[in-house]
């Protein structure tokens, strides 16, 4: 049997309905674009990677006495720790150093490491270890963990006073010092708020717990408006709500506000009087300032006097001959990513002379 069949005719719509949708078409388009855009609009940036690595660089980790931590290692050569700034279950991470690894590895074998309960880090295995003393812990068994023996010892703000106590616990495992952008209370930059703590206070309306207000606070601490970039700031807030460091800052702030003070004060002290009664750091120190520092400038100074700096230097410069200050124009707390260039030349300069007059 043959069959044929008539094709079916498609009726021409009538002009209302392809203009309706033509509507509706676009309408659709624009809902899938707001789904898309973020708060203010635009598109979404790229998601953050799993272990939040930025500028290209390659994380790793290691296990330091149960603790997974996160680090990155370039380079050859003489072994360089860098230690990055911020507190515990907080912002900042190894991220901080993406703009000076690679200058720095073409003449050391750099290690940058999150520190314990910070970035990519563990937690600390015993809750009393979320202290100075903790983190000087996981740092020195970090060194030990990875056989690097004598390193050079680079720290920023309070990475910077975790590299100090280090040195002045363990000596004979750090060939020379730097601290960047010493930490607040290391010492104070004086009685009152700094001109940070105002900016802060005035222009950072969201909280500290979001994206936005971590944005604003670095922005502030910033000199320049290209210090950090939306690959860095997406992903330093991110780490900061992982759920081992929302675990961090709630256990912290826990703890008795009075003790854990008079602990920190305490242990603080102690290295103080190491370095300036006994002694006990005789390598190379360099400290390194940003001049327009606005944590270390107080709102009523009308330029920066630099106190806390200043004290630092006499601490560690009392029975040490061999200590420097390098101070950096325009430059805010983060000068190493404000002028890469300029900082790895001046660590370069000062390792390689002391290294000429040991």
């Amino acid at each position: 049997m043959t069959m044929t069949t008539t094709p079916h005719r498609i009726p021409a719509r009538a002009p209302g309905l392809r203009r309706r949708r033509a509507l509706w078409t676009t309408a659709l388009a624009a809902v899938l674009l707001v789904a898309l855009a973020g708060p203010r609009g635009h598109a979404q940036a790229p998601p953050v990677s799993k272990d939040a690595s930025v500028a290209g660089l390659e994380a790793k980790f290691v296990d330091v006495n149960g603790v997974r931590t996160r680090y990155y290692e370039h380079g050859q050569g003489e072994p360089m720790v860098l230690v990055h700034g911020g507190g515990r279950g907080t912002t900042s991470s190894a991220n901080n150093w993406s703009p000076v690894i690679p200058l720095l590895a073409k003449r050391f074998h750099v290690f940058a490491v999150d520190k314990s309960a910070a970035g990519m880090t563990g937690n600390p295995l015993d809750d009393r270890d979320l202290s100075s003393e903790g983190e000087v812990k996981h740092m020195y068994r970090f060194i030990q963990t990875m056989n690097l023996g004598p390193v050079h010892l680079v720290g920023h703000s309070s990475g910077g006073a975790l590299a100090f106590y280090l040195a002045t616990e363990h000596p004979d495992i750090v060939k020379t010092l730097v601290v960047v952008s010493q930490g607040p209370e290391m010492p104070p930059a004086g009685d009152g708020p700094t001109k940070h703590d105002v900016a802060q206070d005035s222009t950072c309306k969201a909280p500290q717990t979001t994206y936005e207000g971590r944005k604003c606070r670095l922005e502030l601490l910033a000199h320049t408006p290209t210090t950090f970039d939306e690959e860095f700031l997406r992903a330093d807030s991110w780490m900061a709500d992982l759920p081992k460091s929302r675990t961090a800052r709630a256990k912290y702030a826990a703890m008795p506000a009075k003790e854990r003070a008079a602990r920190t004060a305490a242990y603080r002290q102690r290295a103080w009087d190491r370095a300036s009664k006994e002694g006990v750091l005789q390598m190379p120190i360099l400290i390194y300032v940003g001049k327009q520092d606005t944590l270390a400038w107080l709102a009523s100074e009308p330029y920066a006097m630099m106190r806390g700096e200043l004290g630092f230097y006499n601490i560690v410069a009392a029975k040490n001959p061999r200590v420097q200050m390098t101070i950096v124009n325009e430059a805010g707390h983060f000068p190493y990513r404000e002028h890469p260039e300029q900082f790895a030349a001046d660590l370069i300069d000062f390792i390689n002379f002391w290294n000429s007059h040991r």
